[in-house]
């Protein structure tokens, strides 16, 4: 019966969900821990990685989605 309720649509649409906002929340920590250190504190600098915080979660929320409905 679990096999059968994590096959669905709603719990994979769930799952994949948790992980998007999983996933966008580990890049944006990693950013802001390089601007701890003084990395890209500047404002084009941090606007560049802003803009590649984006791209990369995107990119890793899109094979989140592989996975879970693979």
């Amino acid at each position: 019966q679990v096999s059968e309720l994590l096959n669905s649509f709603l719990a994979k649409l769930i799952i994949w969900g948790i992980l998007s906002a999983l996933l966008y929340h580990l890049v944006a920590g990693i950013k802001h821990l390089l601007m701890d250190m003084g990395i890209g504190e500047e404002l084009e600098s941090g606007r560049a990685a802003a803009k590649i915080t984006i791209v990369i979660s995107v990119i890793l929320i899109v094979l989140a989605g592989v996975w879970v409905w693979a």
